[in-house]
């Protein structure tokens, strides 16, 4: 009795295919000729794939009922008389003719010998070599319904229908068949495997071509992508082998399952690939869609650091692509880690180093999708950020003393720039003299500047790194006078006033310093106050200031020195004495925390 089931009549519908549709469509050499020229002969047509193999012989055999001399009753046999016998055409096409009466049961198509050009690699490899001397098969279910109505069958061999081959067991009944295909099917996201005919992933597809075969020539495509990155040098046999026997458990293992689809990624992202669709969710819907990179924002590193980029791939859906998806990095600065990796839930990292002053911008590229990582900028942190230029004295004394111009040099992390670190000083402007055109810090880097211009001033600029500043100094000639502001010192307190001062200012012997009470007067809050000065003793000024209605804190006096010819005092010339000072408030009580200083001292 011959076993046909539900399913086995369902599978022999899908078999119903116009010949030439997909990636068949070739000539090859059969016997009995082209078409069902014969009354109740039937023909065969279909396309042996991996890619398109050529010049391999083609032989089917049929699956025998039990009521076809099958000894063992009830269990369907394969027969070991050839049917047909032909070969594949440069793109894996084959056409044979089965003689009449051999289309009751189911059949096997088998496609041993030839070569192919592998897609991933490009090489061309024979068919033995890596699939045995079984080749590659392909099984059909019941096909007598459809042989009787059309006289025509289709039917496509690849490396998936010979994995559905070894899946069905001994037992090959229709439903059995049935179910392996479906399996392999389900696992692979294919469709049809038996009546799809796939195109060839290395040409491009033609206008029109269904969006299965495309499907299926993809699948193809990442199985000898997968070989390439994760098959350890095995053949597509040894593969198939490790394939089939998870299919015959519980179903591909997660981590193969996602090598496969990441293959898919790489195969559609390499150069043999014509197919612009496969390398998009529209026609790949594992591919990626979008990166997102961090860091996002600039970054800023010291020479001899390192900066983690971290690219997060997303399929059109938002989810993670397939762990194995290939991501290349370029810098157009600074050494990456690697070029490239392969995702791991959807993640690749790398970093970026350099050991010089510079700012990097990276890519980060899978498929079509990019992002470009914000700014990482490499900097030396004992590098000048800024310089503080200062001068000893507000003004120079042309031939007098040298003023002494002061740079304080801060580095790019921060403090001052290490000691010894050279400090470039030039002339800028005017007529001066440095002390040396360089100098090196302890902190700060010093030189003196002397100017034989009078009335004129003097630019000078200071220079380290890649950082200048400049200042001016104004120089006078001989200097005739000194004038000198005093002022008190300390907070007074709140609700008091300052009723009376009593100070001593010393200056120097020597500078050609004098001054005349008719030159010591009360001003900027003294002004109104009663101030009498003592100029008897030389070297001293005492003065005394009385205010009853009181006086706010700050300048109280200007004493105007007169300076005899020769001489170039400075402001170090003169202090106040520590002895004698006395601040009270207008109840004449002393004021706690107050005292008397020196606001300014200008020669002129």
């Amino acid at each position: 009795m011959r076993v046909r089931t539900f399913s086995g009549l369902f599978l022999s519908g899908l078999l119903l295919v116009a010949m030439g549709c997909g990636g068949g469509g070739g000539g090859g050499a059969t016997t009995g000729g082209l078409g069902a020229a014969t009354p109740g002969s039937t023909a065969l047509s279909g396309t042996a794939t991996k890619g398109p193999i050529s010049g391999g012989t083609v032989r089917v055999f049929e699956v025998i009922s039990s009521s076809t001399s099958n000894p063992r009753l009830a269990i369907p046999r394969l027969g070991t008389t050839v049917l047909a016998q032909g070969s594949t055409a440069a793109d894996g096409s084959y056409n044979l003719t089965l003689p009449p009466g051999s289309t009751k049961g189911g059949l096997v198509v088998q496609v041993t010998g030839g070569s192919y050009q592998d897609e991933a690699t490009g090489a061309i490899r024979n068919v033995a070599d890596q699939f045995g001397a079984n080749g590659l098969r392909a099984i059909f279910g019941n096909i007598s319904g459809a042989a009787r109505r059309t006289g025509l069958l289709s039917g496509t061999v690849t490396p998936f229908t010979e994995l559905a081959y070894q899946g069905v067991g001994a037992s090959l009944t229709d439903a059995a068949i049935a179910s392996s295909n479906a399996k392999v099917a389900t696992a692979f996201n294919l469709p049809d495997i038996i009546s799809t005919q796939p195109l060839d992933p290395t040409k491009p597809f033609p206008a029109g071509t269904s969006a299965a075969a495309q499907n299926y020539a993809l699948a193809l495509a990442s199985l000898s992508q997968y070989q390439k990155d994760f098959g350890a040098g095995g053949t597509m046999s040894a593969i198939e082998t490790a394939l089939g026997a998870q299919l015959a458990g519980a179903g591909l293992s997660a981590q193969t399952g996602s090598q496969i689809l990441a293959s898919g990624n790489n195969f559609a992202a390499g150069a043999n690939n014509p197919n612009p669709v496969l390398d998009t969710p529209a026609g790949n819907l594992n591919a990626p869609a979008a990166i997102h990179t961090t860091p996002s924002t600039p970054t800023s590193l010291s020479i001899g650091g390192s900066q983690t980029i971290t690219a997060h791939v997303a399929k059109g859906d938002g989810s993670s692509v397939p762990d194995g998806t290939l991501v290349s990095f370029s810098t157009n600065f600074g050494t990456l880690s690697a070029t490239g990796g392969s995702t791991v839930n959807g993640l690749v990292s790398v970093t970026l180093s350099s050991a010089t002053v510079g700012t990097a911008a990276v890519i980060a590229k899978s498929g079509t999708a990019s992002d470009s990582i914000a700014a990482i900028s490499f900097v030396d942190p004992n590098a000048t950020a800024s310089i503080a230029l200062s001068a000893g004295a507000a003004q120079g004394v042309t031939t007098g003393l040298p003023v002494l111009i002061s740079a304080n040099v801060v580095r790019a992390a921060g403090g001052p720039v290490p000691n010894g670190t050279a400090v470039t000083f030039a002339i800028a402007t005017g007529s001066g003299t440095l002390s040396g055109a360089t100098a090196t810090t302890g902190g700060i880097a010093t030189v003196s500047l002397a100017s034989s211009a009078a009335g004129a001033s003097v630019t000078v600029s200071a220079t380290a790194g890649n950082v200048t500043q400049v200042i001016s100094v104004p120089f006078i000639s001989q200097p005739t006078q000194a004038i000198v502001k005093v002022r008190t010192t300390g907070t007074l307190p709140a609700a008091t006033l300052i009723g009376g001062v009593s100070a001593t200012l010393n200056y120097a012997g020597g500078k050609g310093l004098s001054i005349l009470p008719a030159n010591i007067a009360a001003s900027g809050g003294g002004l109104g106050s009663t101030l009498i000065p003592n100029t008897n003793t030389a070297g001293q000024v005492v003065l005394g200031l009385i205010n009853s209605s009181g006086i706010p804190s700050g300048e109280f006096a200007t004493l105007s020195f007169a300076i005899a010819a020769g001489n170039f005092p400075t402001a170090a010339d003169f202090s106040i004495a520590s002895t004698g000072l006395s601040v009270i408030d207008t109840a004449t009580l002393t004021i706690p925390g107050m005292g008397v200083g020196i606001a300014s001292v200008t020669i002129q």
